[in-house]
């Protein structure tokens, strides 16, 4: 099978102008993802809160300190990153910033799974396929990537007849690893989404939502990729019909956000390539410190 290499060398690009940017410690931090028990490795110290067990109080440390302490214990290091990603013929428009949709996909997905592979973790691809969720195995390295850009790829801007909430319910009941899940979606996705799933994800993964940014039904030149044709000049230039795209936009948004607040997950969008890295450190920033929404 020929791989076309063009987007790992883009991504390694890409990835290269950030190097101001410290991309090396991007997965530190507390992960629910990270297993944890008493019976392991001892790892650190942390003030104790509501559920820790009374048993792994560090009373000594406490005293010094004047604050509860409890030890914590560790089991493996090493980070589960799963990305699930949308696919469909909505992938074949563009953003707000006129950058194509499916572009910004691959290259969000590529440069992550590149970052946290240079991190250390584990890295698997799921999406919609026609009758359940094509689901890779987690791997590190640059040819398991090159073969996941490949496949995705081919495949990313056709239906499927599966959703992309059949596909993130399959992925929980079939992979028995806890997991940090990126979820790459766009606005259509985020409308999808519902407060029992996300919190069925968080009661035991790691949960960060990129959003794709969608260009607007009005503007100067609007092309209809369902339809086929630009859109008339009388829809594409009226006031009405943006002020109500902008209203459903902003319902959504709040909405997923309010969803993600209440069961600690956490948002963003972007919609150009030069926004990936920045905003995905600025949202793992703001997951650590339990900014979420």
């Amino acid at each position: 099978m020929k791989i076309d290499y063009e987007y790992l060398s883009r991504i390694r690009r890409a990835v290269a102008l950030y190097t101001k940017r410290k991309t090396s410690n991007i997965l530190d931090g507390d992960f629910h993802s990270v297993h944890r028990g008493r019976s392991m490795e001892f790892d650190d110290l942390k003030e104790y809160t509501y559920g820790d067990d009374v048993h792994d109080i560090d009373w000594k440390s406490s005293s010094r300190m004047s604050s509860i302490l409890v030890r914590r214990y560790m089991t493996d290091r090493r980070h589960n990153v799963m990305f699930v990603c949308d696919r469909g013929q909505k992938l074949l428009g563009d953003t707000s910033r006129k950058e194509p949709k499916k572009e910004l996909m691959l290259m969000t997905f590529g440069m992550l799974s590149f970052i946290a592979s240079r991190n250390g973790a584990d890295f698997a691809l799921s999406y919609a396929g026609d009758h359940s969720a094509v689901k890779s195995y987690f791997k590190s390295g640059t040819d398991h990537l090159e073969k996941l850009l490949y496949d995705y790829e081919k495949s990313c801007t056709t239906d499927s007849g599966y959703s992309l909430t059949q596909t993130l319910e399959e992925v929980l009941n079939t992979v028995r690893k806890k997991m940090i899940i990126f979820l790459l979606t766009d606005m259509d996705g985020l409308d999808q989404l519902n407060e029992g799933l996300i919190k069925s994800i968080t009661t035991g993964h790691d949960l960060l939502i990129i959003n794709i940014d969608d260009a607007y039904l009005t503007g100067d030149v609007v092309f209809d990729n369902e339809q086929g044709f630009y859109e008339r000049f009388f829809l594409s230039h009226s006031r009405a019909l943006r002020k109500e795209e902008e209203s459903i936009r902003n319902e959504i948004l709040e909405r997923t956000s309010a969803m993600c607040k209440r069961n600690k997950a956490c948002l963003t969008t972007i919609s150009g390539e030069d926004e990936i890295i920045d905003s995905t450190i600025t949202l793992l920033e703001r997951y650590r410190n339990g900014y979420f929404g």
